[in-house]
């Protein structure tokens, strides 16, 4: 098991008490992986370093669809 399938196994675990087998923990966690890196090229064209905590969160809501 990788790091991130580990991070998606204690994630679901210690979050939301869920468990998985070690095939659908690696599926999440490259689902995870495509969903961070979308958001963060998103954001990251919006947001800079110094902008308000609460802007990611409106940028979020506004494009939610």
């Amino acid at each position: 098991m990788d790091d991130k399938t580990r991070t998606a196994a204690g994630i679901a675990a210690g979050l939301q008490g869920l468990g998985y087998d070690d095939k659908r923990l690696a599926e999440i966690a490259t689902e995870v992986e495509v969903l961070n890196d979308a958001v963060r090229k998103a954001a990251a064209a919006r947001l800079t370093f110094d902008d308000d905590p609460a802007a990611f969160a409106s940028l979020l809501a506004r494009e939610a669809k």
